[in-house]
């Protein structure tokens, strides 16, 4: 079977418009005062980690992570981690739809039910996932072309409103270094940055790891500068002290915009901006899901996307009993019972059997 090839731009689209997604509006702790600032630190250990994931294809001589895993970990431990990471794609993508749909009904549609809006929303990436990478990479672009434009018209509306102070940055650092650091290193590594662990499940359809490290590298930094302009944006128009108490603090920014009494309340922009870069993003884990339960039975990817599509929105509404747990949930749980073992662990782990066996001269 042929396999599909991204051309280099598309594949640069899908990654950025993939790390951009939720993190806009969840990216950054809001606990922090200088949101901006771990943006910008975060980018190194990032681009570090990332780096291990294309090595790891490399010196593995793999082309994508499940046959890697099966390679190195052999037939019984390779097929429990290969469900394991199909699992755990299945249930970022259930997460970030929860975050979406919270979003579209604080915003556009209030009164609709959420089973509704989950129903519509899991048939379109189910759509959208079983016609393969090809058909992801041709949805990117549109997307990415309307996630900046509306990015960008939400930034100059702000400006020609007159809500923007540049003053509301300062102070810098004011409780010092080390709250920044610990944002870094406990959130914003593994979210986004890290979930760019998907796109090694499928690097064969991107290229090849050569080419994919540095198309991926160039997108986390666009990505980068994109949160952190984001950050900026959020703090000259509420506030450091407002942000805090903020849980969607784009969204309330939006809500700033006030150009002579007749464009007013445009955060139905910022729900554009989310509802279309999940899309792409659910879109994605739920094909690299798929794609792991293709490997463990021996079947068509293309047979399991209905019903996994069902089973990450079905799950999204049971994942947590509130918006305030969901979040809760995400920040102190998922990152360090989910996020550290499937994203640094386990790739560290197989990286050092792949050395060990180069050691001892068997063949990869």
């Amino acid at each position: 079977m042929k396999t599909t090839r991204l051309q280099p731009f598309h594949t640069f689209t899908i990654v950025t418009v993939f790390l951009l997604g939720t993190s806009i509006i969840f990216g950054t702790p809001r606990l922090v005062e200088d949101t901006w600032i771990v943006d910008l630190i975060t980018l190194v250990p990032s681009c570090a980690l990332f780096l291990l994931y294309t090595h790891l294809l490399v010196a593995g001589k793999s082309n994508d992570l499940y046959s890697l895993l099966y390679k190195i970990w052999g037939r019984l431990l390779g097929q429990v981690l290969v469900l394991g990471y199909t699992v755990y794609f299945l249930y970022i993508g259930s997460r970030n739809i929860r975050d979406m749909i919270e979003l579209v009904k604080t915003t556009l549609l209030a009164n609709t039910p959420e089973e509704l809006l989950i129903l519509l929303f899991t048939l379109v990436i189910a759509y959208a996932s079983a016609g393969g990478l090809s058909t992801i990479g041709r949805v990117a672009i549109p997307i990415s072309v309307m996630v900046i434009f509306f990015f960008l018209l939400l930034a100059v509306l702000l400006g020609f409103s007159g809500s923007l102070d540049t003053e509301r940055i300062l102070p810098l650092l004011s409780k010092g270094v080390s709250p920044v650091i610990n944002a870094t290193w406990k959130s914003t590594i593994w979210f986004p940055y890290g979930e760019i662990i998907v796109f090694l499940v499928f690097v064969n359809g991107l290229g090849n790891p050569r080419r994919f490290r540095v198309l991926g590298l160039a997108a986390m930094i666009c990505s980068c500068f994109v949160l952190t302009f984001s950050s900026l944006l959020q703090i000259c128009t509420l506030g450091k002290e407002n942000m805090k108490f903020s849980v969607f603090a784009l969204l309330d920014a939006a809500r700033q915009i006030n150009i002579g009494d007749f464009i007013t309340r445009m955060d139905a922009l910022v729900a554009f901006i989310i509802f279309f870069s999940v899309l792409l993003k659910c879109s994605i884990f739920l094909y690299a899901g798929t794609k792991g339960a293709a490997f463990v039975f021996k079947r068509s990817f293309t047979k399991f996307t209905l019903p996994c599509a069902f089973l990450i929105g079905g799950y999204s509404i049971l994942v947590t009993n509130n918006y305030g747990e969901h979040i809760e949930e995400g920040l102190n749980h998922v990152i360090f019972w989910l996020h550290i073992p499937m994203q640094l662990a386990i790739p560290v782990a197989t990286l050092l059997l792949v050395w060990i066996r180069n050691l001892k001269g068997e063949e990869l």
